[in-house]
């Protein structure tokens, strides 16, 4: 299942969840181990949408991963029990000014929230894309042209 910039999606099947293309975004990976359900937020921007926002709000970070967080719920993972990764925020452009702000403003709400992210593949200046299978909860990257990895 494509998870395109701006979108979120969260499974309990055995699918692999990817986000391809990932430059100055941040996906937020999150997996319920025990309950084999996991989802990918593909975050665009920081901050919240403005009020009254309803079309993209999931663009926006604070949006994105409220309903990352919710779609995990009503699937029945519990917020305590995912893992949580993190990937992208590359300044593609040799201007880090947006890539920066989205990637400040994931770990800081995460901060607010108290959810630590585990693992980690930020900034640098290649793309990403990443996958993630909901079945084992594996979750492989790549990076620029590079082979494609486990994130540790």
């Amino acid at each position: 299942i494509d998870v395109d910039t701006g979108k979120v999606e969260a499974s309990s099947k055995p699918v692999v969840l990817r986000a391809m293309a990932i430059g100055s975004c941040v996906v937020v990976v999150a997996f319920d181990c025990g309950k084999k359900i996991g989802g990918l937020a593909h975050i665009m921007l920081p901050g919240r949408s403005l009020e009254g926002e309803s079309k993209d709000k999931t663009k926006y970070t604070e949006d994105a991963v409220d309903e990352l967080l919710e779609k995990l719920k009503n699937l029945g993972a519990k917020i305590e029990d995912l893992e949580i990764s993190l990937l992208g925020g590359a300044d593609l452009l040799g201007e880090s000014a947006i890539s920066e702000m989205v990637k400040n403003s994931v770990l800081n709400y995460l901060e607010k929230l108290r959810i630590v992210a585990k693992r980690k593949s930020l900034g640098g200046t290649q793309r990403r894309s990443v996958y993630l299978d909901v079945e084992t909860g594996k979750i492989i990257y790549t990076e620029g042209n590079s082979p494609a990895q486990g994130l540790k």
